[in-house]
């Protein structure tokens, strides 16, 4: 993290204890999808930024909500953006087992409620129709997202749902349920 902080003009210490509850909390997500992978080689991959680091930074910055500790938010968000070229709002509640791919131009906006397995990828966004308006999504157990999709207004995703690249979500989607785009021939 002192690397990293480096970066963040003016930074603030954070608290070792949220920094290792972090570590805990990232390697249960990524031990849900691979766990063949030990504590050493997630650490190893959160320190060269691979996909573990964006859900570092976000357990991270749960911890720091949770904890009150406003004045660390935009520090972390900001990490968030800049290594890992994402955003996920803090205020998300996403169980064990998140795991990002390639999170680049991924966005999770605020309040959504997010079960277990959660797999999402590059260029997908979970948000609102209307800004700070109502609640987020709800999303079930092991829904995968594929790239460059979305789910957009205050729905309800099932459990077992994959959704497939290149697909908006307006509508709820019952579980076990698999979304594509129908091939169109021009």
């Amino acid at each position: 993290m002192s690397f990293i902080l480096k970066n963040v003009y003016n930074s603030l210490q954070i608290n070792s204890k949220m920094i290792d509850l972090a570590f805990v909390l990232t390697v249960k997500d990524v031990n849900y999808h691979f766990p063949e992978l030990s504590e050493k080689e997630i650490k190893n991959r959160i320190i060269n930024n691979n996909n573990e680091l964006a859900i570092f930074l976000f357990r991270l910055g749960q911890i720091v909500q949770n904890e009150g500790l406003n004045e660390l938010k935009p520090q972390i968000h900001w990490l968030l953006k800049q290594y890992c070229s994402c955003e996920i709002y803090f205020n998300n509640e996403i169980e064990e087992g998140f795991y990002v791919v390639h999170g680049q131009g991924m966005v999770i906006g605020s309040r959504n409620k997010i079960g277990k397995g959660f797999i999402v990828h590059q260029g997908c966004t979970v948000g609102h129709k209307k800004n700070g308006v109502g609640n987020g999504n709800v999303i079930g157990d092991n829904v995968t997202l594929y790239a460059n999709s979305s789910i957009i207004g205050e729905l309800n995703i099932g459990n077992n749902v994959v959704i497939g690249a290149h697909v908006l979500i307006t509508k709820d989607i019952p579980d076990n349920s698999v979304v594509t785009v129908k091939n169109i021939s021009c």
